[in-house]
């Protein structure tokens, strides 16, 4: 356990590894700015992200955290929301889809790279594959049939 400042506040507070930066006391603060938001979108699903901070009072900024984090989806694209790569406009989280499959792709390739780098066997390679039985939950490995 350690002592941190609370990143909203600042009020000092006994931090746990792996938790947010904030203290319980802003913790809970958000927790009610997310209800009040999401109760707010069930009435209004289709309202932008300046309408539910006019209706709510929870500030554009915490709004806008809520969506980065996949907490929330916003139904009418925003124009302050943005791909953090091409800067379209997005609806939920920090990447729009074509820059999400341009990321898979690069990281895919990077792997592959490392594999052949390293002689490490892609997985169509390997003379086994590793699957869950169904019926006990355990995982199995099996061996593949020679072609």
């Amino acid at each position: 356990m350690s002592w941190k400042n609370c990143s909203r506040c600042g009020k000092a507070y006994n931090w746990i590894p792996g938790n947010r930066e904030l203290c319980t006391a802003c913790i809970k603060l958000e927790e009610d700015n997310f209800k009040k938001v999401f109760d707010f979108l069930t009435s209004n699903p289709a309202a932008t992200a300046q309408k539910i901070s006019q209706g709510t009072g929870v500030e554009l900024k915490d709004i806008y955290r809520f969506v980065r984090e996949n907490r929330l989806r916003l139904v009418k694209t925003d124009a302050l929301l943005r791909c953090e790569s091409c800067g379209v406009p997005i609806s939920k989280g920090k990447l729009c889809d074509k820059c999400m499959k341009n990321l898979e792709d690069e990281i895919k390739k990077e792997q592959d790279k490392y594999r052949k780098n390293h002689n490490i066997p892609s997985n169509s390679d390997r003379n086994y594959r590793i699957r869950r039985n169904n019926q006990t939950g355990s995982i199995e490995r099996e061996r593949r049939k020679n072609k």
